[in-house]
Order: structure tokens, then sequence, then C-alpha cells
């Protein structure tokens, strides 16, 4: 399978993600995995981590996390991984995850 430039592809959509951040009240959005690494290709699927405004209800949250995960499958054409920053409890995957993102976004 070819590699896919997944850095490239996600710069064209920028703007769109910019929105997308707004909208969801997210402070911070990057990509990490396949897609940050350059081994990416047509059958991977992209991994973001999120940091949503903690001044967002739970269930607020819960809403901007699964209506940005919606959307951005839509824009993409492809399975996503939404992961928060929250949500990262184990410090060998956080240090991994945070050593190979790439930051599309903070507020």
């Amino acid at each position: 399978m070819a590699a896919i430039n997944a850095l490239e592809m996600l710069k064209g959509k920028q703007d769109e993600i910019r929105l997308l951040c707004k909208k969801h009240r997210v402070m911070s959005f990057g990509v990490f995995g396949s897609a940050a690494t350059g081994h990416f290709n047509e059958t991977s699927d992209l991994d973001f981590l999120v940091d949503f405004d903690p001044a967002l209800t739970a269930t607020q949250k819960a809403a901007a996390f699964f209506g940005l995960k919606e959307e951005l499958e839509s824009m993409f054409s492809r399975p996503v991984d939404l992961v928060a920053m929250s949500s990262l409890t184990n410090p060998y995957f956080r240090d991994s995850v945070l050593e190979e993102r790439h930051s599309l976004y903070a507020a």
C-alpha cells in the first residue's frame, strides 16, 4: 500500500478544522499515530488528540466529543479515533502520544 502524506492532507483542511474546533469549544487539537509518523495509507484511520474547554459540563463535553468525531469522519471519509487529553492516564501512552503529536489547532 502506498503511503499518503497525511499532514499535507490535514493542512489542506486547516480552515475547516479550525471552524470545527471553534464550534465544539476545543482548546487544543492535534494528530498522532500513523498520520503523524509517516505510516499512513489508504486504509488507515485518523488519530486525533483533543482537549475541550474546561467550562463545559460533562453532558456538553460528550456532545462536543461525539459531534466532532462524526464531523471529522464525514470530512475525511474514513474512521476517526478521537482521544480526549483527559483520558490519557497511562504515562507511557501519554508520553508516546505527546511526543509524536502534530498540533493542528490551539485556542
